[in-house]
């Protein structure tokens, strides 16, 4: 299997990943009950959320690395240093329409915030758009197929 079906089969598996963090989260914050016993709603909110946002910021690292190894071998471009260019470059290939080049630019703004997610406000914002930037990655790794 070449690189760029490994980075891809990686991608899906994280997306997926992804995906159940976002909808056992929206399930708990729905219910609003906690299910264990030994913590309180707000721990285990936090525990769900954080989940959420650790697993965003895998999937978004995975996301830029396997566009910059798509340009690299389907456009066979050289290769572009950080995700942000390669964000710029799949725009002006026309792989990313203007909307998701803005939102995949807010996308890797809001993934460099993960470090501080000690800061409530922050998680709070970050999680709320999660499920927004799962559903762009989803559809650009769809269409790259």
């Amino acid at each position: 299997m070449d690189k760029l079906n490994q980075k891809h089969e990686k991608l899906l598996k994280a997306l997926a990943s992804l995906h159940k963090a976002i909808s056992i989260f929206e399930l708990f914050k729905k219910e609003a009950v906690s299910y264990n016993p030994h913590m309180s709603y707000e721990e285990e909110y936090r525990g769900h959320r954080d989940s959420m946002i650790q697993r965003f910021e895998y999937s978004v690292d995975l996301f830029w690395k396997y566009l910059k190894k798509y340009l690299e071998e389907s456009l066979a471009l050289p290769p572009i240093g950080g995700p942000k260019p390669i964000i710029r470059e799949c725009y002006s290939t026309k792989i990313l329409n203007e909307n998701e080049a803005e939102n995949a630019l807010s996308m890797i703004d809001d993934r460099n915030l993960t470090s501080h997610v000690y800061i409530e406000e922050v998680a709070e914002k970050l999680s709320a758009k999660i499920p927004d930037y799962y559903k762009l990655i989803q559809k650009v790794t769809d269409r790259l197929v």
